[in-house]
């Protein structure tokens, strides 16, 4: 049964605000939002980036993530690793947000780590130039997010340890709870669950699986870090207390070294997975936060050329390659796809295709005037 971890409050913050404080940064937050061209979309469509399977030629993606994001009312596009950066411009020029996963890849190189430099780096200059794009990163790649931040980049921000097969309650930081409207991820909390912040504060409703861990002084300790990114919560794990959720400052990028995705829709049980949480506490949580993401996505109107263009990027295409793997005592998953090779390789970008629409139709017309 998972252990609850003992709730310890840090403030940031004094009790008291001045009244010209708040003022200041109600400005500034106003400022910030006009700056961005939002709107409100109710057709959203997530990227879910994919990544190589161990020793294999073929990319997949968990079908808990894709799950995920249609329980809150999206679509879902693959994104594919090894491709070159105008394919994620494109592609992140229609989509209005994306899900980053967990997984096992490398986080300084390879075709994973390649494609996450690329992403994470269109996202900010995407964010910084006025169009709102959304970023969620779980576990492996929050840790890349992590990673791409530090001012020192190097292997010692890293603490091996071993949070793995737990569900654990988060230990929400003080100025959070003195005043949730300061961030994005619960400023609009009381219109949706009142008792979020209770939930996951008492229950142990967070699934970890993750071997790695940045330690809250090594956060503190990094200015790139602490200038970056607000610091949601954080956790204790045997001698380790390690930073478990975070929000970028300005922008609409999130992080979270759990996995909010596995309480809904992971049951596989086995010697080394298997203890999550699957009660109304832990599914109200998660849902939570698919909610959340969703709803910020649909600031973003980005959006395919056409519904021809939009449907052939869906992952509706690919049904035929969702396997269900649930029964492999390797195992820690119930469903994923597994993409063919065929996606390895560049397929005919959004820029091509409506390039060749165009030529086609002037071909059409020269040779009308032709006759």
């Amino acid at each position: 049964m998972a252990t609850m971890v003992e709730i310890r409050f840090r403030s940031n913050f004094g009790s008291n605000l001045s009244v010209w404080l708040f003022k200041f940064i109600s400005l500034t937050t106003l400022t910030l939002i006009s700056s961005y061209d939002c709107c409100q979309n109710d057709r959203v469509v997530v990227g879910v980036l994919a990544q190589f399977l161990y020793h294999s030629n073929r990319q997949y993606i968990a079908a808990s993530y894709v799950k995920q994001m249609e329980s809150s009312g999206a679509r879902v596009v693959p994104v594919f690793v090894g491709r070159n950066e105008e394919y994620y411009r494109n592609l992140m020029s229609k989509i209005n947000g994306i899900l980053l996963p967990g997984g096992g890849s490398p986080l300084t190189h390879g075709p994973y780590a390649d494609a996450m430099d690329k992403i994470i780096t269109i996202a900010l200059e995407m964010n910084q130039n006025g169009t709102y794009f959304p970023v969620w990163a779980t576990c492996l790649s929050f840790e890349k997010l992590i990673l791409n931040f530090m001012q020192t980049k190097n292997d010692q921000w890293k603490s091996m340890c071993h949070v793995q097969n737990i569900s654990l309650n988060l230990e929400i930081e003080k100025s959070v709870l003195d005043d949730p409207s300061q961030t994005k991820m619960f400023h609009e909390m009381n219109e949706t669950i009142p008792s979020i912040l209770t939930i996951l504060q008492t229950k142990n409703v967070t699934p970890n699986y993750h071997r790695v861990c940045i330690e809250l002084d090594t956060f503190n300790s990094d200015t790139n870090l602490i200038k970056n990114f607000r610091l949601i919560s954080w956790n204790r794990f045997k001698n380790y207390t390690f930073v478990s959720t975070i929000e970028h400052i300005k922008f609409p990028i999130f992080g979270s070294a759990w996995h909010p995705e596995k309480s809904q829709f992971e049951f596989v049980v086995s010697a080394n997975v298997g203890n999550i949480n699957h009660d109304r506490w832990a599914i109200l949580a998660s849902q939570y936060f698919s909610n959340f993401f969703i709803n910020e996505c649909r600031k973003n109107c980005g959006h395919f050329v056409d519904k021809l263009e939009e449907s052939q990027h869906l992952i509706y295409n690919y049904v035929e390659y969702l396997e269900y793997i649930g029964n492999d005592p390797k195992s820690s998953i119930e469903e994923r796809y597994h993409f063919p090779e065929s996606c390895n390789k560049a397929h005919l970008n959004p820029f091509s295709f409506e390039m060749f629409k165009f030529l086609s139709f002037f071909v059409i017309i020269y040779n009308l005037f032709s006759l």
